[in-house]
């Protein structure tokens, strides 16, 4: 089922320049997909992609006593 969107001029026109003999749903669908993507691999290259640091892991947790200590 078809939908009805309204874009601004200038997205119209960045939307119709990159998507080439794609389709205008084609193309969204791609932005979208590359979009999720390069939030997970953000997200994994943050956490460490499942390597655990045992050095970073102390370093923090010294960081964590410090911070739960009252300011005198």
């Amino acid at each position: 089922m078809a939908k009805v969107i309204s874009l601004s001029e200038a997205a119209y026109k960045e939307l119709k320049r990159i998507k080439g003999n794609k389709s205008f749903s084609e193309t969204i669908l791609s932005l979208i997909k590359e979009k999720r993507s390069s939030n997970k691999e953000a997200l994994l290259r943050f956490f460490g992609v499942g390597r655990i640091d045992l050095n970073k892991i102390a370093s923090l947790k010294k960081g964590w006593k410090f911070s739960k200590s009252p300011l005198t």
